[in-house]
């Protein structure tokens, strides 16, 4: 089956077992919730389902297969369970590659097994059954939000991710919760070493928000303009780069 892979890590043996309770010619519930709505009944069998999901854009159609999906929910919770779960797992497995790269005293399985609990805990809420669009979006920076949280809690390894303002979700291009995560990691330790001043910290934080907000403080405005500050700015930008090889 195209889905089929030969690791034998947790995910893909997950996968294996699911897949066998879906395979084309099954006439059991797996089969029959595609027939429960106009968006399914387009696709022949479950597999057809996930090759078009996990192939699609987060845009207006997935969203109709998404809202189809958790109204067939209602009748068949299971079958739309092991299709949600299928469909995400290539984005459980980079990012538990991931986690368990920036943990390595947690070991893949157990990280795989949070990450399972965790979007399975995520499809079920009645926060996103209460969505209207950008479904992927919002499982996906769920799952990745609370998996970075619990392996920092569990590793000890101090890597604090940046919040959004409150906002769990939104429609707005998704940042890199991952990459965020590092950065402050490496931006904190350069700190710890001596590696970066504070100062040089907090001309960074300034140069971010500035370039965020598109303002600057009425005290620093024409300093920030002047050759000089970029300069300095250029040449450590230039350091850390140094620093990060």
């Amino acid at each position: 089956m195209f889905f089929g892979s030969s690791c034998a890590c947790l995910l893909c043996r997950v996968e294996t077992n699911l897949l066998a309770e879906v395979t084309p010619g099954d006439e059991g519930v797996h089969i029959v919730f595609l027939a429960s709505s106009d968006e399914l009944r387009q696709f022949p069998s479950v597999p057809a389902l996930l090759s078009n999901l996990r192939s699609s854009q987060a845009d207006p159609r997935s969203d109709q297969l998404f809202r189809a999906l958790f109204a067939a929910a209602e009748t068949a919770q299971k079958s739309v369970e092991i299709v949600l779960v299928l469909a995400f797992l290539p984005m459980l497995h980079g990012t538990v590659r991931r986690v368990a790269k920036q943990q390595p005293g947690l070991s893949s399985e157990d990280i795989a097994q949070q990450a399972l609990n965790f979007l399975l805990e995520s499809i079920r809420s009645e926060q996103l059954r209460g969505r209207t669009s950008h479904f992927a979006f919002a499982i996906s920076r769920a799952l990745k939000r609370r998996l970075f949280l619990w392996a920092n809690h569990e590793g000890g390894l101090s890597i604090v991710p940046i919040e959004s303002n409150g906002e769990d979700f939104g429609p707005a291009v998704e940042e890199s919760f991952e990459r965020h995560a590092m950065l402050r990691h490496f931006l904190t330790r350069c700190v710890t070493k001596g590696l970066l001043t504070h100062a040089e910290l907090n001309l960074l934080i300034q140069f971010k928000l500035d370039g965020i907000n598109g303002e600057f403080p009425v005290q620093t405005r024409a300093e920030s303009h002047s050759n000089a500050l970029r300069q300095k700015l250029k040449r450590l930008l230039a350091k850390l780069r140094r620093l990060a090889r």
